[in-house]
């Protein structure tokens, strides 16, 4: 029998909590003339789009985490507490469920919610994105960058620029995200045979986007609330200076863009 424990880790909602987070953002931007309902619907839309896309993302990872041991404890699939069939079936009620409250918002929403849900699909499962060089950052930056963002934005049925420059810079840090991620999983990429960005363009490079792709990121979005803030992002090229530790400089990144999104995403609430 399927237990709930197996079904709450397979959508692992404590690693999506930044995904979900934001799009809650992008909604709270657009609070005002907006009915509560419709917030709470669209909420909980993306909520179940960001469990779909960790579901499904373990059906069709179960080879190349269980030569994983830190990755089969959060795979249930992998672990055979959850069969892949029940893995898919859960994936497609997330999927359906979702765009189903979609439905009563506006069509732009839906549009865009439906684009999610299949980059997110072709990124986990055949044709595999996450599996391609290049393509594997450009997706996962989409469906779980700038277009959440621009999902939660579009509730009012209107895009303002800063909005547009927040979902751009958004992406660019999903990129950064991407690319961590897949340095963590270096290793277990690699004799699993698989051709992810960094396996293919080295560790060394890879770390290097990471730190561009923040910084830009950053510069976008404090340029969305005031131009001249633009130089502040450049002052932290220096770490690399320094001799600081990679992940002591990815949490500093994160810190500066959570900043940076809630000064500008601030200004219009």
């Amino acid at each position: 029998m399927t237990s709930i424990s197996a079904i709450i880790r397979n959508i692992r909602p404590i690693e999506g909590r930044a995904y979900i987070a934001i799009i809650g953002f992008s909604l709270l931007m657009n609070i005002k003339g907006v009915k509560l309902l419709e917030l709470v619907m669209a909420f909980l839309a993306g909520v179940l789009f960001v469990w779909y896309a960790f579901s499904i993302n373990n059906c069709f990872d179960v080879d190349t985490d269980s030569r994983n041991p830190m990755k089969v404890r959060k795979n249930p699939i992998a672990s055979g507490e959850l069969s892949l069939k029940e893995g898919l079936l859960l994936s497609v009620l997330l999927a359906l469920t979702g765009a189903g409250l979609t439905l009563k918002m506006n069509f732009e929403m839906f549009i865009v919610y439906l684009a999610m849900i299949l980059l997110a699909t072709m990124y986990s499962a055949p044709p595999r994105l996450k599996g391609k060089p290049i393509v594997d950052v450009l997706s996962h930056g989409l469906f779980f960058g700038g277009l959440s963002f621009i999902y939660g934005s579009i509730v009012d049925g209107n895009l303002s620029n800063v909005e547009m420059l927040m979902a751009i810079g958004i992406t660019f840090y999903s990129f950064a995200l991407e690319l961590r991620n897949h340095l963590e999983d270096y290793e277990s990429d690699l004799m699993a045979g698989l051709r992810t960005t960094p396996i293919v363009i080295g560790r060394a490079r890879s770390e290097l986007l990471v730190e561009i792709f923040s910084l830009l990121a950053i510069t976008v979005v404090l340029y969305a609330f005031r131009p001249h803030l633009i130089v502040t992002p450049s002052l932290m090229v220096v770490g690399r200076g320094l001799g600081i530790r990679p992940q002591t400089v990815y949490r500093m990144f994160d810190i500066a863009m959570i900043a940076a999104l809630l000064i500008t995403g601030g200004t219009n609430l």
